[in-house]
């Protein structure tokens, strides 16, 4: 997660979805196709944690939604990084929060 964390602070376009091109981008795609999307995000992550012989202490949607609310809070790094080092907080959060999601 921490890896992730800053493999998507290195690369904006990673997670910046507001930007004119990405919109454009996303109008353009059938319905069906955002659906899918959304659907094989959710399912690498069972990969993932299945790969990692990881166990849930959790229904997988409530990991997923934690765990992406975490990664999500990159789109405050402006915010944090004027009083804190956003990396710091970041971190602090998966080392509370693993111990509660995973066995």
């Amino acid at each position: 997660m921490k890896r992730l964390f800053r493999e998507y602070d290195s690369k904006p376009f990673l997670y910046n979805v507001n930007t004119p091109d990405f919109q454009s981008f996303v109008t353009k795609l059938p319905e069906e196709t955002i659906k899918k999307i959304k659907f094989d995000s959710f399912d690498f992550f069972r990969q993932v944690i299945h790969a990692a012989d990881l166990n849930l202490k959790m229904e997988e949607a409530q990991a997923y939604g934690i765990l992406s609310a975490l990664l999500s809070t990159i789109n405050a790094k402006e915010t944090l990084s004027v009083t804190c080092d956003y990396f710091a907080v970041f971190d602090f959060m998966v080392d509370s929060l693993v111990a509660d999601i995973f066995e």
